[in-house]
């Protein structure tokens, strides 16, 4: 492909062009393939709760190059964040088409007032690194992308998960999923946990906070979330506490989609006890690996998760380029 027949032949992507774009980025790495079901989803929010642009260029019935770009509903005076997304298929890798791929996310990040965007690459893929740097972006943070094997580690698991929640009901603490839980507020306390705990991640690129519908939208009509694998803890009338397994719907690997508590109960052990019931419940499905990405500068999480027996896949770089 050259720069030129690319740019022509790209043409905005429809909700119906996420199954070819899932088959694109699944060539990036077979063991991680992307659900497609899923991606139209995560499109569908990313219409609704941001706003954003795709492009696609499709030949005999396959996408060989992507390019998304979104950003928050910014705030007046606030920091003004884009992020963009460029894809192009590694059997056919042109440094040109890639190059301009990012070109065209940043043109309209710029028509939009940004002033910086963002893109999020695996450390072992070097082209896309490569061809970032030359056009300026610079790290800002890492993420850690890391994987546990659920066979290797089952022993481990079950038994940490029955003693752990034995721990938690002698605190005065009941781990369930949500589908068990009988409060008629459950969920709007659920999502104060959640609006709580998302604060005091560490992040570089502030994140729009959801009000209650929007929330609930966005977690509970999402197809890879299920009620039954969304594990909280209560404590009394208070839900302090929530991890949730993000479980393919067409393929792909389970992820630990979020784990986090009330500020006022770390340290206790909650977020140990509810990761290693949602490690546990996902053996008993049959699952047999699971992913997660955390922030690099997050210790208490990833502490918990060299604990468990995740091992890293790779660090995924949060790279910046000043508009």
């Amino acid at each position: 492909m050259a720069g030129t027949d690319l740019g022509r032949e790209l043409r905005p992507a429809t909700l119906d062009d996420a199954a070819a774009v899932a088959d694109l980025e699944s060539t990036r790495d077979p063991s991680e393939p992307r659900d497609p079901v899923l991606l139209r989803y995560w499109w569908q929010m990313s219409d609704e709760l941001e706003v954003a642009m795709r492009r696609v260029c499709v030949r005999d019935g396959a996408a060989v190059a992507f390019v998304g770009a979104s950003h928050t509903q910014w705030e007046d005076g606030g920091p003004r964040f884009g992020v963009v997304r460029p894809l192009l298929i590694h059997d056919r890798w042109s440094d040109d088409d890639y190059e301009l791929l990012v070109a065209i996310g940043e043109r309209w990040l710029q028509d939009e007032g940004a002033t910086t965007a963002v893109a999020r690459v695996r450390e072992d893929f070097p082209l896309e690194l490569g061809v970032l740097d030359r056009l300026g972006f610079r790290e800002d943070r890492r993420m850690r992308t890391s994987e546990l094997d659920l066979v290797d580690r089952h022993d481990h698991i079950v038994e940490e998960a029955r003693e752990s929640a034995r721990q938690m009901r002698e605190q005065g603490i009941e781990l369930r999923p949500i589908s068990e839980d009988g409060h008629p507020d459950r969920f709007r306390h659920l999502y104060e946990t959640m609006v709580e705990s998302r604060r005091d991640i560490p992040t570089s690129v502030p994140e729009q906070e959801m009000n209650f519908d929007e929330w609930r939208r966005y977690w509970f009509d999402n197809p890879a979330i299920r009620e039954d694998r969304f594990w909280i803890a209560r404590e009394g009338d208070e839900i302090v506490g929530c991890s949730v397994l993000d479980c393919p719907v067409a393929r792909g690997v389970p992820w630990t989609a979020y784990t986090g508590t009330r500020r006022r109960v770390r340290g206790r052990g909650i977020a140990r006890a509810l990761k290693y019931q949602s490690m546990a419940q996902a053996i008993e499905t049959g699952y047999t690996r699971v992913r997660t990405n955390n922030d690099a500068d997050n210790p208490p999480i990833l502490r918990i998760n060299e604990e468990m027996g995740y091992e890293l896949v790779a660090p995924v770089i949060e790279l910046h380029h000043r508009l």
